[in-house]
């Protein structure tokens, strides 16, 4: 991927974009308010039901590609199997927005919903996990990292699916076509230009010296996947801090495998233990 111009690989994204099948109760897209100048979300609700909780997710991309399209199958099924309402979050992409722009995109969509507005149509903003894919994932870990850090509501949980916790490479054997070592530093330039500024809680919260007080969660890594060591060591030092964690690694399984629910058993496995630990985490928290 490093070796192709990041609008093209946008292109092919939307090229490839492959179409919804499963009907949902209902879908909206409407626009955050936020300071950023605004956060494109898709909204996807299983019922009228009131009391809903709530997942807000981040989608993959390596921080620079990557849009509310990619997931609508994997959202839509995952609202019906969860019945939850899912927020999607479509935040602003580097280069031209460096790190923090999608931080705060996520931020501001995470405090929107919060105030329960209208257009979640009277959900439990009490019940709300923040979960993602990928750069999505590093987000999750991110946000996480940030509302502690500023003693606010945390989220009930988080779900990170191969987020990377730590901008480093530290299993470059572990490399597909998917993502190679150069690919990881090649989206990392773009969306934190300054090597320096890699190691900040905003770009690598697994090297934080305290991890005490952080949401549970539940971290998904793959055994091929050249930042895996750096994400399950963050995990384990989450759990020494006394957070609880679910640490699971797909054996066999690359990097941006989770949402290919149709063709991987695994990625279907992983979808079932997904909707398990959201039920587990909403009935726990009602």
């Amino acid at each position: 991927m490093n070796e192709t111009p990041v609008e093209d690989l946008r292109a092919a994204l939307a090229a490839h974009a492959i179409p919804a099948t499963t009907p949902i109760h209902h879908r909206q897209d409407i626009v955050v308010p936020s300071a950023g100048g605004g956060v494109p979300v898709r909204i996807y609700r299983p019922s009228d039901a009131p009391g809903l909780p709530v997942v807000q997710w981040m989608h993959s991309g390596g921080f620079a590609v990557g849009n509310l399209d990619q997931n609508e199958e994997y959202l839509r099924t995952l609202s019906i199997a969860s019945q939850a309402v899912i927020v999607s979050v479509d935040y602003r992409l580097a280069p031209e927005h460096p790190c923090p722009a999608a931080l705060d995109d996520c931020r501001a969509v995470w405090e929107w919903i919060a105030s329960a507005p209208d257009e979640l149509r009277s959900v439990d903003a009490t019940r709300v996990v923040i979960a993602g894919e990928s750069a999505g994932g590093a987000l999750t870990f991110a946000l996480s990292h940030q509302l502690r850090d500023e003693g606010l509501p945390l989220p009930a949980a988080q779900i990170s699916l191969y987020g990377t916790a730590v901008m480093e490479v530290t299993n470059p054997e572990h490399a597909t076509a998917l993502l190679s070592p150069e690919d990881c530093y090649w989206f990392w330039g773009m969306y934190v230009p300054d090597p320096a500024d890699r190691t900040s809680r905003q770009a690598s919260p697994g090297l934080a010296p305290d991890l005490g007080g952080l949401p549970p969660a539940l971290v998904v890594t793959t055994e091929i996947d050249p930042t895996r060591d750096g994400t399950e060591e963050y995990a384990r030092r989450m759990q020494e801090a006394g957070v609880p964690v679910d640490l699971r690694r797909y054996e066999g399984m690359m990097h941006g495998f989770a949402t290919m629910t149709t063709v991987l058993p695994a990625a279907k496995e992983l979808f079932g233990q997904i909707v398990d630990y959201l039920a587990e985490v909403f009935t726990r928290q009602r």
